[in-house]
């Protein structure tokens, strides 16, 4: 009599309806059944069957089921899969197409369609950007089903870790293809300038040359500086088809020997690229240093052709001003000029110190790979008197532009940075305390004279420079005018390289249109969060393809010690820099000392005791061991040693 009972089954509903859901991710372990962590890190069995219509990382919701005495998760909805786009491997199963998601902890073969669009003749090993199109526990559906949309490369291609990396963060993986001819615009305003002695510095890999300069001194010892740019607006006209794809685009992709160029080929290393001895479209910034270090007047702008008479690098530069060799690199009305441009830097560098903020000087590591794209070397490579120079006269151009801009037209893309999160401000005043710091209060620290006071106090101190760190807000661009924080500017804009940055070519248009007292419009204010997100996706692919030549490279060296700075304590142990080649490792506390209880961390004063010692803190330099490296992950595990620096 009960079969088929509407109101029954209402009850049952009724009562499903009421038992309390809960929701979690899904974590999975290798045996096949797998857990529900809640947000408050409280776990719940699931059973091997119900892991079968999920996937680790699934965020899902369902009830609590007892079942012999022991709880367990039974999934209902899928509120959120941990796959939607993906990468992954081909594979073949009894001569059937599926394909693994490259994802650590999913190891699950998904059966695949292939888009229609996509014409290849299919190898296992093969690399794919898929879509989840189907999931048990969402579409009732008994397997999981997924769509190629993309083909990436064959597991053979060299660069297929390049290109992988690439297409996870959808950026471009080769340079624009553009067949129409290109024309150069008509300036009447341009000078004929070729006759002065330019030069360009830049490493000896850079074919995307979009800086040059030339220097001179007045008798009252007065720098006149000219920094030189390409000028790719010549060509890249406003809404067309190569200004749409730099739109697309918005930056050059750099990686380790291997670059994805904004705009086309032909554009960046030759039409627009300030070679040796071709004449070339330049918008040029003239301006006046005096001999200590301030701006004199008003900047000049204007447009002409240039010819580069010396084209040289870092290295050598430096080498040569620094007495390491004796052979001049270039001819003497060259020579002098770098004489005149480590003056003018080390002037500027001082000015900076006393009006601005400096950089901290940090080292830069270079990957040097064979044919086959293996590491077979890290180099470590130091900021040296030639990077100086070239970037003290970059920052004076970027200065002039953004007042000129202020004054001329009231807005460009300015690069803002307002220094500390709001929210953070207790917590800094408190630590400035603590450490003895105390003429400053959440006021003041909200204003750029007293951010620059306070980084110029704290400048020797790099333990308190590290825990501000994680207080500071990011970087941002912006149409109207703001200071840039961390530069100590009240005013910032970058120019000096449209080649490589969208924001910069709208600034040459910009500055142009203001040359030639033409109007103009303010930006679509769109743009400024392209950029922002496009410069992030960048910044993850430059990260996730250095973790993974890290590893490839220090899987060789296992058991070898290392020198490592501390860069930060968590509760489960520290995280260091390796000082030799630049790479992130974590030190786990098991790796400090086996006994976990005699391990105390202080995550707020950053230091870790062992037996009531402090071993060390961040900012600390320690010796190190390399005791494991996870491919698969992309993580550098070491052992602790002892300590070489304690900070007093």
């Amino acid at each position: 009599m009960f079969q088929n009972n509407p109101l029954l089954a209402q009850l049952k509903q009724q009562l499903h309806q009421a038992i309390p859901r809960i929701e979690g991710t899904v974590k999975a372990h290798e045996k096949g059944f797998g857990f529900l962590e809640l947000d408050n890190k409280k776990n719940y069995f699931i059973p091997v069957a119900k892991m079968k219509k999920l996937l680790p990382g699934d965020r899902v919701a369902g009830i609590l089921e007892t079942k012999r005495d022991k709880q367990q998760f039974n999934p209902e909805t899928v509120t959120e899969s941990a796959l939607s786009r993906f990468i992954a491997r081909v594979e073949f199963i009894d001569n059937s197409l599926v394909i693994y998601p490259c994802y650590p902890n999913i190891n699950v073969a998904i059966k695949a369609n292939v888009n229609q669009a996509i014409d290849h003749e299919w190898q296992s090993g093969d690399w794919v950007v898929a879509k989840l199109i189907s999931h048990p526990l969402k579409d009732n559906h008994p397997y999981f089903l997924a769509e190629i949309t993309e083909f990436i490369t064959t597991v053979t291609d060299p660069l297929a870790m390049w290109l992988i990396t690439l297409a996870r963060y959808q950026l471009p993986r080769s340079a624009p293809d553009y067949a129409k001819p290109l024309v150069i615009s008509n300036d009447n305003t341009r000078q004929d300038l070729t006759h002065l002695d330019f030069f360009t510095i830049d490493s000896k890999q850079t074919q995307d040359m979009d800086d040059a300069i030339y220097l001179q001194t007045q008798p009252n010892g007065q720098f006149e500086l000219t920094v030189a740019i390409a000028d790719p607006s010549a060509y890249v006209l406003p809404d067309s088809d190569l200004d749409n794809i730099a739109r697309q685009r918005l930056f050059t992709t750099y990686l380790p020997d291997f670059t994805v160029p904004m705009l086309p080929t032909e554009i960046v290393e030759d039409l627009c690229s300030l070679k040796l001895n071709e004449i070339r479209p330049a918008v040029l910034c003239h301006l006046t240093v005096d001999i200590e270090g301030h701006l004199v007047g008003s900047p000049n702008f204007s447009t002409a052709w240039i010819q580069s008479k010396a084209k040289l690098d870092y290295s050598t530069v430096s080498d040569y001003l620094e007495d390491k060799i004796t052979s001049a690199p270039a001819p003497l009305a060259i020579t002098h000029q770098l004489h005149l441009l480590a003056q003018l830097a080390k002037l500027r560098i001082q000015w900076r110190k006393n009006f601005a903020l400096l950089f901290d000087d940090k080292n830069d590591y270079r990957f040097i790979l064979n044919d086959n794209k293996q590491v077979i070397d890290i180099i470590k490579e130091e900021h040296r008197i030639a990077h100086q120079m070239v970037e003290e006269a970059m920052i004076l151009a970027n200065q002039a532009f953004a007042h000129h801009l202020k004054q001329q037209l009231g807005f460009a893309v300015f690069n803002t940075h307002s220094g500390f999160m709001t929210k953070h401000l207790d917590s800094i005043v408190k630590l400035l305390k603590d450490n003895g710091i105390t003429e400053f209060d959440k006021e003041r620290l909200m204003t750029l004279d007293g951010y620059r006071a306070l980084r110029q106090i704290i400048h020797e101190k790099p333990y308190i420079k590290t825990k501000l760190l994680r207080f500071h807000s990011p970087a941002e661009y912006a149409l109207d005018m703001a200071p840039h924080f961390g530069l100590g500017f009240e005013l910032y804009a970058t120019w000096t390289s449209p080649l490589r940055k969208y924001s910069d070519l709208i600034n040459h248009r910009l500055l142009k249109n203001s040359i030639q007292q033409h109007d103009d419009k303010k930006p679509d204010i769109a743009i400024l969060k392209n950029l922002s997100e496009q410069r992030k996706l960048q910044r993850f692919a430059e990260r996730d393809l250095a973790n993974h030549l890290y590893c490839q490279y220090l899987s060789k060296y296992l058991g070898h010690q290392y020198q490592a700075e501390v860069v930060d304590i968590n509760k489960g142990g520290a995280k260091v820099r390796l000082i030799d080649n630049g790479a992130y490792a974590f030190l786990p506390t098991s790796l400090i000392d086996a006994k976990r209880e005699a391990i105390e961390i202080n995550l707020e004063e950053g230091y870790i005791k062992v037996k009531q010692h402090i071993i060390f803190s961040v900012t600390d330099l320690i010796s190190i061991t390399l005791h494991e490296v996870k491919i698969e992950n992309q993580k550098i595990i070491v052992s602790y040693q002892s300590p070489l620096i304690t900070e007093e």
